[in-house]
């Protein structure tokens, strides 16, 4: 089930980031987050994808964050295009994936990000 992340449900559900990078990893599966806008046609187009994507593949935690209410989290990705989609392991391994894609490439980059 996909869920909105705001800055202070990303500090416990990923990590807080005001501790630095001795900051414990708190995912407990592997986690993908999108990161969108409101006006942006791609973001938009992805909506329905993900959300199904995240339905039918429960294995994962999917989460978004709207980017215009929360800036500062892009910054700790790098995120400068929307969507943008960061793949997180359990063991804190990252990728990024930046732009709309179909449902099925969605499907084979988390196959390729987590194995």
């Amino acid at each position: 089930m996909l869920k909105d992340l705001k800055e202070s449900s990303f500090k416990t559900a990923i990590f807080d980031f005001d501790k630095g990078e001795d900051a414990p990893l708190l995912i407990t599966k592997n986690t993908i987050i999108e990161f969108w806008v409101t006006w942006c046609p791609h973001c938009q187009e992805m909506m329905p994808r993900y959300e199904k994507f995240s339905e039918a593949y429960p294995q994962y935690d999917c989460y978004r964050i709207e980017m215009e209410q929360h800036p500062d989290l892009a910054d700790l990705f790098d995120v400068q295009s929307f969507p943008t989609f960061i793949f997180i392991n359990t063991d804190g391994n990252m990728k990024k994936w930046v732009g709309e894609v179909p449902t099925e490439e969605l499907i084979s980059l988390s196959k390729e990000a987590f194995g």
